[in-house]
C-alpha cells in the first residue's frame, strides 16, 4: 500500500515578469508592423487617386480635340475659343485664369484645368498625312502654389496618346 499523506505539493505555476515582458514585446512588435503597412496602403491609396486623376484629365483633353477636330470645317481649331491650333507641335495647356484658353479649358467651358491645380499638361500634335498623332503628358505641378497631390507622386506622370482622324 502507498502512502498517500506524504505526498509533496506541486510547486504553483505562474508567469514570470521576464515572460510577461518578452510577450508584450512580442506583441508591440506584431502591432507595429500592422500599422506599418496601414501607412503603407494609404500611400498607396494617395499615389493610385493622383494617377486616376491624371489619367482622366489627359482623357478628357484627349476627347476635346477629338470633338473639335470632327466638328472643324477645316484642319485648324483654333482661335478665340483657346483651343490650340491642331498642327504639329507641343502646347501647354494655362493653368491660371489670366492665359489666353482659359477660358476654354477651364471651369467656364470644357472643365479639364483649373486655377491652381496640382498638375501640369503638356500635348503633342503630330501630322501623319491621314491623321494627327495627339500625345497628352500630365504630370504633378512643381510650382510651390496651389494644391498638390498627397502621397508620392513627385516624378509620376501619365502619357495618353490617340490617333484622330483628319
Amino acid at each position: 500500500m502507498q502512502n498517500t499523506i506524504f505526498k509533496h505539493p506541486r510547486p504553483e505555476r505562474g508567469e514570470s515578469l521576464v515572460e510577461v515582458l518578452a510577450a508584450m514585446a512580442i506583441l508591440l512588435l506584431v502591432l507595429v508592423s500592422i500599422l506599418q503597412l496601414f501607412s503603407l496602403s494609404i500611400l498607396s491609396f494617395h499615389a493610385t487617386t493622383a494617377h486616376r486623376d491624371m489619367m482622366r484629365r489627359a482623357q478628357e483633353i484627349v476627347e476635346v480635340i477629338r470633338m473639335a477636330a470632327s466638328t472643324a470645317s477645316t484642319n485648324t481649331t483654333s482661335g478665340a475659343s483657346g483651343i490650340f491650333p491642331l498642327a504639329s507641335g507641343t502646347f501647354q495647356l494655362p493653368t491660371s485664369s489670366s492665359e489666353t484658353g482659359f477660358d476654354f479649358w477651364g471651369p467656364s467651358g470644357f472643365n479639364v484645368v483649373e486655377e491652381g491645380a496640382p498638375f501640369k499638361v503638356n500635348v503633342n500634335v503630330a501630322d501623319d498625312n491621314t491623321q494627327w498623332l495627339v500625345t497628352v503628358f500630365v504630370e504633378p505641378s512643381s510650382n510651390g502654389a496651389g494644391r498638390k497631390y498627397l502621397g508620392p507622386v513627385s516624378k509620376k506622370g501619365v502619357r495618353y496618346a490617340a490617333r484622330i482622324p483628319k
